[in-house]
């Protein structure tokens, strides 16, 4: 049955227009969630779409199991290259859900490529594989956590190495705030400090790299990043059990300081002696089991930057901004957090950028980073950093 035409509006994100349900005040009550503020998680969504394209050089199988209102896949439709996607297949297991999708449907220019489909995620997905129809991307982003989604997609994944993107806006429990619910569903140590993002991130990418490595699979993150409210992370599947048994063995904790920022990085299978803080003599914490490996794939990140020119975005000045500071960042894991370093060391009047100039002049590797305006990254050792701010 139809909902009463009353209840109907009509939304514009980029290129496209849709209808959704006017049914509550606040969205986050209305009965199909749909969050304008999450335009840029979207917009990132074309972006590597387009850049997955260019490299694959076919059309692909797009897949969105958690659609909700169906903006994202028909953004794909009307704003991206028409020879980009083979089938896009859309589903949800709330009926409005799927009453929206199909309303909307009739209007799209590419209607042929879409399957609209209401089921539960996991269903949709043994479907599929069951059709022999194996997806090139799949796109989980739920409310809250996409742990339980993982592994299914993994699954679906596996016969075209194909390409996982998953969103989790369950932050207050990754960044520590519900450390009881971070261990039960991630079984990991999160942090409410400094390194609370970089670590959400790094535990979200080792719960996705444990999943894979029951299936012998590898990942190969492309692009991982932390924005207001969510994590998003997109991610090539690999099948290589050699290449997985390396990564796991290079997985493991940082123990860190949350008075002087000093920090340990050590692997799964190394063992850390003590808790005080070499520095300043502060009780360390310790967060993970964390993924220790890159966030990003600097030659993805470059081609979508080729690509970002080409489209019209709504973020597009936001999305420029951040994939610049990704090009530049450092690759070591984690970061320090000037703040403290200096107040450890009775020290005023030092900016970011000095102590980056002064660690690079030294010959080492220093950044900024996307995750602290005060943060920055670099090989350098604590006391590597602190002898050259302290020659200013």
């Amino acid at each position: 049955m139809m909902t009463n035409n009353d209840l109907w509006k009509e939304v514009e994100e980029g290129k496209t227009k849709f209808i959704t349900l006017n049914d509550a005040e606040r969205i986050y009550d209305s009965s199909v969630f749909y969050n304008p503020r999450m335009v840029i998680n979207r917009d990132f969504t074309l972006l590597m779409l387009e850049t997955i394209g260019s490299l694959e050089n076919r059309p692909l199988v797009y897949v969105d199991p958690l659609a909700g209102t169906g903006i994202r896949s028909f953004r794909i439709l009307e704003e991206l290259s028409p020879e980009l996607i083979e089938c896009i297949v859309i589903s949800d297991k709330n009926p409005k859900a799927v009453e929206i999708i199909e309303k909307n449907a009739a209007n799209l220019n590419r209607k042929d490529k879409i399957r609209i489909q209401r089921s539960d995620a996991f269903a949709l997905m043994s479907q599929l594989m069951q059709e022999q129809i194996y997806p090139d991307v799949i796109d989980i982003d739920p409310f809250g956590s996409p742990a339980n989604f993982i592994e299914t997609s993994l699954r679906a994944l596996r016969k075209n190495q194909g390409y996982l993107f998953a969103t989790a806006t369950d932050l207050q429990v990754l960044c520590g705030r519900y450390p009881e619910a971070c261990y039960r569903i991630y079984n990991a140590h999160p942090t409410r400090h400094h390194l609370c993002h970089e670590v959400a991130l790094r535990i979200l990418l080792y719960n996705v790299l444990v999943s894979a490595g029951r299936l012998g699979l590898a990942i190969q993150p492309l692009i991982s990043i932390n924005h207001e409210h969510f994590l998003r992370i997109k991610l090539k599947v690999l099948e290589s059990k050699d290449t997985a048994n390396i990564q796991h063995i290079e997985q493991g904790f940082v123990h860190f300081c949350p008075r002087c920022s000093y920090y340990l990085v050590t692997k799964i299978k190394e063992t850390f002696e003590s808790n005080q803080c070499p520095k300043c003599e502060t009780d360390m914490e310790t967060a993970g089991p964390l993924w220790l490996g890159p966030l990003y794939d600097k030659e993805y990140i470059s081609i979508m930057q080729e690509k970002l020119e080409e489209l019209e975005l709504p973020s597009q000045k936001q999305i420029e901004k951040i994939l610049n500071l990704i090009l530049e960042e450092e690759e070591s894991p984690l970061f320090y957090f000037l703040p403290y370093v200096l107040r450890q060391i009775n020290k005023k009047g030092v900016t970011r950028q000095q102590a980056i100039d002064g660690l690079r002049d030294a010959g080492f590797k220093a950044s900024r980073t996307i995750f602290d305006p005060e943060g920055l990254k670099t090989d350098a050792t604590y006391s590597d950093l602190v002898e050259i701010i302290n020659k200013f």
